[in-house]
C-alpha cells in the first residue's frame, strides 16, 4: 500500500480530531450542501489542489459515500472561497501548467465542526440498482437475473477483501479508531450483501417456474438467516 493510499482513507478519522481548535464561527441559518462539507473535511487535513482533492475522495469517502464529480469540486470551491471557508493560492509549476491549491481557514473548520456536531443525522436510504431489478424479477429471465445476483456476490467478496487489506496497514496513528469504525461498518454491510446473494442464488436456482414462495421456504429461510424477523402469517 503506498502512503497516499493510506493518508487517504485516514483522512476521514483524522478530520474530527483536527477540527477541536479554537476559531470563531457564526453557524448559517441556511446549511451548505453535504458535499461543501466533505470538501472542508478533505481540506481540514491539508492543502490540496482541486485534482488531488477528486483523487482523495475517490480513494476514501467514495467507499462509503458519494465521491463528487470533478466538475463539482471545482464549484463547491469557488463557493467555500467566497464564503471565505477556504484559501486559495496560484503556484508556479516548470514543467507542467500552474495549479491552484486551496487551504481551509478556521472559520471553515469551525463551519465544518458545526456541521458534524449539530447536524442530525438521517436514517441511511438503500437505493440498489440490483435490488430494484429483483423487485421485478418477475419480468426477467430466470438466467440472467441469476447471473447479476453472482455478480453481484463476487464484486462484494472483492469489496470485503480489498477494505480488510487497506484497513489492516492503516493502523497506529492518531484517528486510527475512526478508520476501524468506518471501514468495519462498510464491510459488515458487504459481508451481508455476501450473505443474502447466497441465499438469493439458492432460492432462484431452486424456485418453481411461477417462483412462489410456500410457506415451508418461509419458515426454512427464517431458520437459517437474518430474515427471523420478519412474522410468517
Amino acid at each position: 500500500m503506498t502512503p497516499i493510499t493510506c493518508v487517504s482513507i485516514v483522512l476521514c478519522g483524522l478530520i474530527i480530531c483536527r477540527l477541536h481548535q479554537n476559531g470563531a464561527f457564526v453557524p448559517r441559518s441556511s446549511p451548505l450542501p453535504k458535499s461543501n462539507y466533505l470538501i472542508l473535511g478533505l481540506l481540514s487535513f491539508g492543502e490540496m489542489s482541486g485534482y488531488d482533492l477528486k483523487q482523495t475522495a475517490d480513494m476514501s469517502v467514495a467507499h462509503f459515500y458519494a465521491s463528487p464529480a470533478r466538475s463539482q469540486v471545482y464549484t463547491e470551491l469557488r463557493r467555500l472561497s467566497e464564503l471565505g471557508y477556504v484559501d486559495e493560492r496560484e503556484v508556479e509549476q516548470s514543467d507542467r501548467p500552474d495549479k491552484r491549491l486551496y487551504k481551509v481557514t478556521r472559520s471553515g473548520e469551525a463551519a465544518l465542526r458545526d456541521w458534524l456536531e449539530n447536524t442530525p443525522t438521517s436514517a441511511d436510504v438503500i437505493k440498489s440498482h440490483l435490488l430494484l431489478k429483483v423487485f421485478f424479477g418477475n419480468h426477467m429471465d430466470r438466467a440472467t437475473l441469476i447471473d447479476e445476483v453472482r455478480q453481484y456476490r463476487d464484486e462484494s467478496i472483492k469489496f470485503t477483501e480489498m477494505l480488510q487489506n487497506l484497513c489492516s496497514n492503516c493502523h497506529g496513528e492518531p484517528g486510527s479508531l475512526f478508520i476501524y469504525l468506518t471501514v468495519g461498518q462498510v464491510v459488515g454491510h458487504s459481508k451481508a450483501n455476501e450473505t443474502w446473494a447466497n441465499e438469493a442464488l439458492e432460492l432462484l436456482e431452486s424456485a418453481d417456474e411461477e417462483f412462489t414462495w410456500s410457506s415451508d421456504q418461509v419458515s426454512a429461510a427464517i431458520d437459517r438467516s437474518q430474515l427471523s424477523t420478519i412474522n410468517t402469517p
